[in-house]
């Protein structure tokens, strides 16, 4: 049994390796389309992911959740049989979603909002649904919202249970289901039954969470799923790695809609189509999938499109967008931001994207890092700063606002100093290169690796039985960033050290010196910007 084992896990990795190029984008259309076939249904997905923005871009007018909605209604004028779905994250993060209204975090229920407004049919959880502390705020977004969600390897976890998440709905809970079948007809009375499923990375970790292996459970839905329908398609928030495994997996799973990734690609894995769009909807994929009721076979077309000012937006799902939008610049204003408001202009682009900061030291991180060096009390030796704060995916150019600024650090949060020993800086340093590629991987001043390998600090080898001083967001602090948990610590009661026997001192800013420009990151940021 082993060795059949080991043969197929072979014989799957050289199918990754022959099918697929890890690295390839395209828009792309595949197969060629040769019109309707009077044998075939069909069926089609406009699909998005990671959909942080209700609005279109500052920065380049692209995007915007009303120009989906009015392809949504275009595509279902066509062909009825028309699903629009999500693949994770779009809870959070957002500007909006820090902000307050009606007394409470907004959280996410723009999105809900104007996600409702567009129509759209299913989502998977992305492991941003479980962004925030507190469950009662995504229980809340799962009550509001119209559309179903999906996710057949996250449940919730209580002191001696666990059970899938549900919406509260007209007195009674509905579970969110692992998976879903739907009989669809066309106008010629054919018939297609059609199954979903959706599964996600198990990143998002809170005490109210637990996941089973994402690659087992989609392998068990699809066995639950093959004999009750024709096709089974799937729904997943996963790395591309893993999709592609998946995708090797399933060979009979013709198409496969994902997120994580923020950037559009295209790969066949076999006859497996796996598809990413553009974060924030920039660009959205729409799927053909005809199934032929005599052969039984499946066919997927897939179509990359542009979301930009060419479509016109939607009126109902605009109006619900301006109204956001109003809340928005009323609750900054609230905050001491003033949206218009300039700070500096750019002679050069400046590249925020995830797909440069979260896998090099990037130019926005030496200005983020400076301009938290400046607003230190004392002369640090080191700044740190993880580059899951900065969330605005987009490459700022012109003239840069203060909304600009909380686009790019939405969370905000306090800038701490510390005295640490470099044991755990060491520790910190090394995480930080195996976070590569999520937001854990940090941003960082004073500190790097020479050519053999060896963490310097300024120009001189760090030391583990030293101590040094650091400024860095009160976030890391919590131990919630990626693998980071180490980094736990808050001062003791008497003030004399912290509950991290590797951190000697904690200064935080004091609520009575409104001007501490550490008090919030954006802030120290604009007011460094002002002054170069």
């Amino acid at each position: 049994m082993k060795a059949i084992k080991l043969f197929s896990g072979f014989f799957a990795l050289l199918l990754l390796l022959s099918a697929c190029d890890p690295a390839k984008k395209a828009a792309v259309s595949t197969p060629k389309d040769a019109g309707p076939n009077p044998d075939e249904i069909e069926v089609v997905f406009l699909q998005m992911n990671d959909v942080y923005e209700i609005s279109p871009s500052v920065s380049d007018n692209s995007g915007g959740l009303a120009r989906v909605a009015t392809l949504r209604k275009e595509l279902l004028a066509k062909n009825p049989n028309t699903f629009t779905v999500l693949a994770g994250d779009f809870i959070s993060p957002s500007v909006i979603g820090t902000l307050k209204y009606d007394n409470k975090r907004i959280r996410g229920r723009q999105m809900v909002d104007v996600l409702n407004a567009l129509g759209l049919d299913w989502v998977v959880f992305g492991n941003h649904e479980f962004d925030y502390d507190d469950l009662p705020d995504l229980q809340a977004r799962i009550d509001e919202s119209n559309f179903t969600w999906l996710g057949a390897n996250v449940r919730h976890k209580g002191d001696t249970w666990t059970q899938p998440f549900y919406k509260n709905k007209n007195g009674k809970q509905e579970v969110c289901p692992d998976n879903a079948v739907l009989t669809i007809s066309d106008k010629t009375g054919k018939t297609l039954r059609l199954g979903l499923f959706g599964v996600l990375i198990n990143t998002g970790r809170k005490p109210w969470v637990t996941y089973t292996d994402w690659n087992e459970a989609a392998k068990a839905q699809f066995e639950k799923l093959k004999p009750q329908t024709d096709v089974v398609v799937a729904l997943t928030h996963l790395n591309i790695a893993d999709d592609l495994k998946l995708a090797a997996m399933l060979p009979e799973v013709p198409l496969m809609m994902g997120g994580h990734d923020h950037n559009n690609m295209f790969h066949k894995v076999g006859k497996v189509s796996v598809a990413k769009a553009d974060a924030n909807a920039k660009t959205v994929y729409i799927h053909t999938l005809r199934y032929n009721t005599k052969t039984k076979m499946s066919t997927v077309k897939s179509e990359l499109r542009k979301i930009d000012a060419s479509i016109s937006e939607e009126p109902e799902t605009a109006a619900v967008v301006a109204k956001w939008e109003k809340i928005k610049s009323e609750a900054l204003g609230s905050l001491g931001f003033v949206a218009e408001n300039k700070i500096a202009t750019l002679k050069d682009p400046l590249d925020c994207r995830e797909e440069l900061i979260r896998y090099n030291q990037a130019p926005v991180g030496e200005l983020l890092t400076t301009a938290m060096e400046k607003a230190a009390r004392k002369k640090v030796d080191a700044v740190l700063v993880n580059s899951g704060s900065i969330r605005i995916d987009d490459v700022l150019s012109g003239v840069v606002t203060e909304l600009d600024v909380v686009r790019m650090l939405p969370f905000g949060g306090n800038l701490l100093e510390v005295d640490m020993r470099g044991k755990l800086l060491r520790q910190t340093l090394e995480t930080s290169l195996s976070n590569k590629g999520n937001g854990g991987y940090l941003q960082m001043r004073y500190l790097k690796r020479d050519d053999k390998g060896q963490w310097m600090v300024g120009n001189q080898p760090l030391q583990d039985d030293k101590v040094y001083h650091l400024i860095l967001p009160g976030f890391l602090l919590t131990g919630n960033e990626q693998n980071m948990g180490f980094l736990k610590a808050a001062p003791t009661s008497d003030g004399k050290g912290t509950s991290n026997s590797d951190i000697l001192m904690i200064d935080t800013p004091l609520k009575s010196d409104l001007v501490d420009p550490r008090h919030d990151i954006r802030k120290a940021l604009i007011a460094y910007w002002r002054t170069i």
